[in-house]
């Protein structure tokens, strides 16, 4: 558990591999001490998905790249990357995997809003720690979190196509 909420009791971390990813997407280039993950190796972090003890969902997170050993890949192109993300095999739990493609469907404004901010986040530290790989940096793990609540989201979605069949 990163910590982020003091009732935390784990997450998940969601990747997309390389053969999953839309054609034309490349990471950009590494340029520090440490080596990616390359070709059919290289692989996404999308987000997280922070959860209580009771198996509740309280946020959603973006983490620096030493954190999950990635491919760094810009945000425009991990949100692309949201459109092919979905876990339908049955290993290791079919309903929790379903579950899991369905909270990057539900939050995805949210999620698309934390990609962007972690590359803002990145770009300011690399401005200011321009002697140092922003993306080996252990001073700085987590980009990005927001508190989410599945029903009121529904509520949100809802009340958005009852607008809009209105319309």
């Amino acid at each position: 558990a990163h910590r982020v909420e003091a009732t935390e009791n784990g997450h998940f971390h969601t990747f997309m591999r390389q053969p999953g990813m839309p054609d034309g997407l490349s990471s950009v280039p590494c340029d520090g001490t440490e080596s990616w993950p390359e070709g059919s190796d290289s692989l996404s972090h999308l987000i997280g998905i922070s959860m209580d003890a009771y198996g509740f969902p309280l946020g959603l997170f973006a983490t620096n790249r030493w954190v999950t050993a990635e491919s760094w890949y810009k945000a425009e192109d991990v949100i692309a990357m949201l459109d092919y993300f979905k876990i339908d095999h049955a290993y290791p739990s079919w309903p929790v995997n379903l579950w899991i493609s369905a909270m990057l469907i539900l939050f995805r404004p949210q999620i698309e809003a934390l990609l962007k901010q972690r590359d803002q986040v990145v770009a300011d530290w690399k401005r200011r720690y321009p002697d140092i790989d922003v993306y080996e940096d252990r001073g700085l793990e987590l980009t990005g979190y927001t508190t989410i609540n599945v029903e009121q989201q529904i509520r949100c979605v809802v009340t958005a196509i009852e607008k809009r069949t209105v319309a």
